[in-house]
């Protein structure tokens, strides 16, 4: 059985990597991979982007995949 606190623990957690994919993708932060490089023919901003992307999907399911 879930303890009191354990929902609002979650919902932390939640609001806390929203707030952290939030700053990960504001425009200055983006300005700094908008460059002409290449990683394996691939735009240096799309592949921080699709890293960021594959990050955050990856936290929200151990976040949510905690048993209550």
């Amino acid at each position: 059985m879930a303890e009191p606190g354990d929902d609002e623990r979650h919902t932390g957690r939640l609001a806390a990597l929203a707030a952290l994919t939030l700053v990960l993708i504001v425009p200055p932060l983006l300005s700094q991979f908008d460059r002409m490089e290449r990683v394996f023919d691939v735009p240096v901003i799309w592949v921080y982007l699709y890293l960021v992307w594959a990050v955050v999907i990856g936290l929200i399911a151990v976040i949510g995949g905690r048993p209550r």
